[in-house]
């Protein structure tokens, strides 16, 4: 029981941050039809700008602060500079500009951070743990857990009870009607960019503190988060939070429980895992948990 306890509390502390990169995509997506393949870059963007304001001296809260600024307005940036161009375009093009933005922006953090491994700093002992019901569990995993939720939390109620949530819904829910009543519409993509870029920043710097290093290929964890945005439903925020809490939970489990069993077959299983029940999710209910099923007349 202590064993599937620490399992379970490391796959929501997982799942959060899966959670906040597939509420990511799916707010840049709502607003603007955009998948935005250069998340994972922003994601380490945001951890490496911690540790880069940490070592600057900085104290801990200011540094997470201004990492969270400043991938949000690297976020704002790309919107505006790349993206807002090409608004009435194919999908297809958006979606390889952003892919070749990320590339740019890989290639910006590799002549800055180079290629060597560093450490995420934490306010507290990297190794700090806590017993809970006989499982040992690392502090930095709490902290993602609660991190993650009040920043989930803080973003649905400000899309339900603020002017920016109700012009946001608007213009995701329709951009010429948004745009006739006088919502700024191009404001609102920018401000939907900060908020993916912050949430890919929280979510790479909490991922930095469980393996406790850093590098220039920590943002492809954003492609194993993205199987939670099609199980969720692509236009279904709460259902992008849902899926990646759960994905989380069972990629850690079938680490713990199933890998032992496949041999060498089962060495990475709990990598593609995610992957399979995208799959599933495809053939089965290809508009996810809470997506919503499109119907034309004819």
């Amino acid at each position: 029981m202590a064993t599937f306890l620490q399992l379970l509390l490391s796959g929501l502390a997982l799942g959060s941050v899966y959670a906040l990169v597939a509420l990511g995509f799916v707010v840049i997506y709502r607003a603007s039809q955009v998948f935005n393949f250069a998340q994972g870059e922003l994601l380490t963007f945001g951890a490496f700008a911690m540790i880069s304001l940490s070592d600057a001296g900085l104290p801990w809260p200011l540094a997470l602060i201004g990492a969270l600024i400043g991938t949000g307005l690297v976020a704002a940036a790309v919107e505006r500079i790349a993206l807002r161009p090409l608004v009435g375009r194919p999908v297809f093009v958006t979606i390889m500009v952003t892919i070749f933005v990320g590339v740019i922006l890989r290639t910006l953090m590799l002549l800055i951070w180079g290629t060597d491994s560093r450490g995420m700093p934490t306010p507290w002992a990297p190794n700090a743990a806590v017993e809970i019901a006989g499982a040992s569990v690392l502090w930095n995993a709490l902290a993602s857990v609660a991190f993650g939720g009040v920043a989930l939390a803080a973003f649905f109620v400000a899309i339900r009870k603020t002017r920016l949530g109700v012009a946001m819904r608007a213009a995701a829910s329709d951009q010429e009607t948004a745009m006739a009543l006088g919502i700024p519409v191009g404001r609102i993509f920018s401000v939907t960019w900060v908020i993916a870029g912050v949430f890919a920043a929280l979510g790479g710097i909490f991922l930095g503190m469980f393996p406790r290093s850093v590098d220039i290929h920590l943002g492809y964890v954003a492609l194993r988060a993205f199987p939670a945005v099609i199980v969720g439903g692509l236009e279904s925020p709460g259902g992008a939070v849902l899926a990646g809490m759960l994905l989380g939970v069972m990629e850690v489990l079938a680490q713990g429980y199933v890998n032992p069993y496949l041999g060498a077959f089962g060495h990475n299983f709990h990598a593609v895992f995610p992957y399979l029940v995208m799959i599933a999710f495809l053939v089965v209910r290809p508009y996810g948990l809470f997506g919503v099923r499109t119907v034309r007349r004819i």
